[in-house]
């Protein structure tokens, strides 16, 4: 009996081990508490939870102490009722000996001994802080997901839709349960060609996320643009189980950039594209052009004094002849064909697939359809003509600048042979000539502002006793490799293409500011003006400014016109020296006697200064005629009161004739060849220092 009895005690132990053993190894806290709270006994999942380096740290201490003072009443009360017999389960937070908190549920059952009496409190604990944190994310992300104002759409592996959110069903119209279970394909527009949808699918389906713009349509047959996103979700064995999509609506930021691109490559007036679309698809045809050797045309058109229509009717009258040419253009050529407007008065017409024949006849039967049609604008009745250049495209043809230019340079050749009319653009010597011409005005652009000109002088010698000398300003440019190019290569397509005001404006600030800088009070330049200028309303307000600006006395500045120019535009030109005078800056009436009515005029421009044109100056040592004419001229003006500079002054004896003639001035490279402006600064230091010098010696 006594070996039984030890062998049923070794089992129980044995029993008791494989128990405990298999408590120990529970993940989840198993604990025993005594009814005061006392702790019993823990597995080592339990001391983990609150902190503890071994049992002893927490048997026989009191479990009240580990409870979060928010949740130690109803703790105990817990306790006690499993005292009393009942089960229960209960959530509370655990404070952990290192300070640590954690939210814990706990299933608690009273343990009996063999007479029915409640001995412990035996509870089974897990920490759910991470369960919590998880299922809060969870609802957060569920929450956000619901409420997004993105669509949601979750398909499974063979794209069966899942799940979609409020925005799906507010974007596209579908309600949740009729895209349940179908596909997107339901959103198809039928915009997008198959092999759209099969690069996408082919994507996703290697793992890969897609991302682009697609045109979807609603439940209501309207169609939409959408930014999408679709992202594969795979399992922890890196299989695809799902697809997630997220689609933006982006309809009305993409009707608004279709707007904006629309607007930046079309005329707003016309509807006709601009000139940067224009040269995107000659660029284009160019390319073509150069592969297969087929020919196309371009078409430069001009209207013919559109100007006078804008100045009698207005600028609304102006832009309704402007919208008239674009349709009647329009209405003349194929649906193929381009056609622009550039700005200003021109137009461009680009033919594709159209021989130099084609193109001759067409360009006339545009040229003769706007002569024909008539122009009306209250009860004004105006005849239209163009002038038309024709520049001819084929492999050979150089690239879109170039032949930009060509186009150009043709229509202004077509208006200078007399107006509408044609001009086929030809390799000849007058074509290149107007073709440097216009290059120049890229350049002048670029020299100002890269202030590539540079100002010179020529001195303005006085002949007679007590004349002072002064200046005449000359401009250059400067090139790339810091070449000066005189000014006879950039004045004439200045003049030609309307540039000339501007670089008389460059050139009047420029020598404002130097006189600033140079403080010699007798300095005085003189600066040539274009006959463009003349008629420039904003001029005398411009050297009004600049002057005031810079500080600098009217009495030091003057200013030269052609006779030419100023008979061309002779009430301005009236205008303009009186206000002139008015302010302080004298006149010069340039390269006098070469009009045919010379003195006539004199007598109505008041000028300071006449400059004596030195076709009668250079010879006068031989030809008796030049000489008489000098005399008159030098006579005459000095009737008038006028001071007199003759030109081209080749050598002394020429000057010395002009002296004993009467002549107030001379200028020429016998008197001195043009220099840098700044060599006057030199000057006038060294001459202030000749001054100083004298003045200390007395």
């Amino acid at each position: 009996m006594l070996m039984r009895y030890g062998q049923q005690h070794t089992e129980l132990r044995e029993q008791r081990e494989i128990i405990q053993r298999v408590i120990d190894s529970e993940p989840e806290c198993v604990k025993t508490v005594a009814a005061d709270g006392t702790l019993l006994d823990m597995n080592p999942a339990g001391l983990s939870i609150v902190e503890a380096d071994s049992l002893e740290q927490v048997r026989h201490a009191c479990v009240y102490d580990l409870i979060a003072e928010e949740d130690r009443a109803a703790y105990i009360a817990f306790n006690e009722r499993v005292f009393r017999g009942k089960s229960g389960i209960m959530e509370y937070d655990v404070i952990g000996l290192k300070g640590g908190r954690k939210r814990v549920e706990t299933h608690a059952v009273p343990m009996l001994d063999e007479d029915g009496r409640v001995t412990a409190h035996l509870a089974v604990t897990r920490d759910i802080t991470e369960l919590l944190r998880s299922q809060k994310e969870l609802k957060q992300f569920s929450v956000a997901v619901e409420q997004c104002a993105s669509v949601v759409m979750i398909t499974d592996d063979r794209a069966r839709i899942t799940y979609v959110n409020p925005r799906f069903t507010h974007v596209t119209g579908f309600t949740a349960e009729e895209a349940l279970g179908n596909t997107p394909r339901m959103l198809r527009s039928g915009k997008h060609p198959e092999e759209f949808y099969s690069q996408l699918w082919d994507r996703i389906t290697t793992g890969r996320e897609w991302r682009g713009k697609m045109q979807n349509q609603r439940k209501s047959g309207e169609l939409y643009w959408a930014m999408v996103v679709i992202s594969p979700l795979k399992d922890e064995t890196g299989k695809i189980t799902q697809y997630l999509c997220t689609q933006e609506d982006v309809t009305s930021s993409h009707l608004l950039t279709e707007q904006l691109d629309h607007q930046a490559r079309h005329c707003m007036l016309t509807g006709l594209i601009n000139r940067y679309e224009f040269e995107q698809r000659l660029g284009q045809l160019l390319r073509k052009a150069h592969q297969d050797n087929i020919q196309h045309a371009v078409f430069f058109l001009d209207i013919d004094q559109f100007k006078v229509v804008n100045d009698s009717c207005g600028h609304m009258a102006g832009d309704q002849l402007l919208r008239q040419i674009g349709a009647l253009i329009q209405s003349r050529v194929r649906q193929s064909d381009v056609v622009s407007r550039l700005g200003g008065d021109e137009f461009a017409v680009l033919l594709e697939h159209c021989t130099s024949q084609d193109a001759a006849r067409i360009a006339e039967d545009l040229r003769s359809t706007v002569e024909e049609s008539v122009f009306g604008w209250g009860e004004n009745i105006f005849r239209v003509t163009v002038s038309i250049g024709v520049v001819n495209v084929d492999g050979q043809s150089p690239e879109t600048a170039e032949l930009m230019t060509f186009a150009d340079t043709s229509c202004y050749l077509a208006k200078e042979l007399g107006r509408n009319r044609i001009y086929l653009h030809q390799n000849n010597a007058t074509s290149q000539r107007r073709q440097d011409e216009a290059m120049w005005v890229g350049r002048i652009h670029a020299g100002i502002a890269e202030n590539r000109f540079c100002l010179f002088v020529q001195d303005i010698a006085g002949l007679q006793d007590q004349q002072t000398c002064h200046y005449e300003v000359l401009i250059r440019y400067r090139d790339e490799k810091g070449a000066v190019v005189p000014p006879g290569a950039f004045l004439p397509p200045a003049e030609r293409f309307g540039l000339s005001p501007k670089l008389d404006r460059w050139v009047i600030r420029q020598v404002c500011e130097f006189l600033a800088r140079n403080k010699d009070p007798n300095l005085k330049l003189s600066i040539n003006l274009s006959g463009l200028s003349i008629a420039d309303d904003e001029l005398l307000l411009f050297v009004r400014n600049t002057l005031d600006s810079c500080g600098v006395d009217p009495k030091q500045l003057g200013f030269e016109i052609t006779e030419t120019a100023a008979i061309s535009n002779l009430a301005n030109a009236v205008q303009f020296i009186k206000a002139m005078n008015d302010i302080g800056c004298s006149f010069a009436l340039d390269d006098f006697g070469s009009g045919l009515s010379s003195f006539g005029y004199l007598k109505t421009l008041p000028v300071d200064y006449v400059k004596i044109d030195g076709i009668f100056v250079k010879d006068i040592l031989d030809d008796q005629v030049d000489l008489a004419m000098v005399r008159s001229i030098n006579d005459i003006g000095h009737l008038m009161g006028k001071k007199t500079i003759a030109e081209f002054v080749e050598n002394q004896a020429i000057a010395d004739t002009l002296k004993q003639v009467g002549v107030d001035y001379a200028q020429g490279y016998g008197i001195s060849k043009p220099r840098p402006i700044e060599t006057l600064i030199a000057d006038s230091e060294r001459l202030f220092t000749s001054v100083e010098d004298v003045s200390s010696t007395h």
